[in-house]
């Protein structure tokens, strides 16, 4: 379960708000859609469920606490970046959509 968002465009993008002019030029060419929905999976996903998901390229980032999914698909840029919020590997937090590249 998410339990914070790192800035407010995220959170923007995961309750499915509308995104100014200046919100949706600073995403370049991301699929808000496809970054949302990977967003609700983080939500209602623990560790293991993404181990398990291929697509997403669950990997932990070099020289950091934090981890990573593909916010759009493996050629994309952009990735939904993240920190473990508990033991259980069950609660994210400082979630956010950033270029990596």
């Amino acid at each position: 379960m998410i339990k914070s968002f790192a800035d407010s465009l995220t959170e923007k993008i995961f309750r499915g708000d509308d995104l100014t002019k200046k919100e949706a030029r600073q995403l370049g060419d991301i699929r808000i859609d496809k970054a949302q929905e990977r967003l609700l999976i983080l939500h209602h996903s623990a560790e293991k469920d993404l181990l398990t998901l291929h697509s997403l390229h669950y990997h932990k980032l070099h020289g950091t606490g934090r981890y990573s999914i593909d916010a759009n698909s493996r050629n994309s840029k952009w990735r939904i970046t993240f920190a473990w919020a508990d033991q259980a590997l069950t609660d994210v937090s400082l979630v956010k959509i950033e270029d990596t590249h």
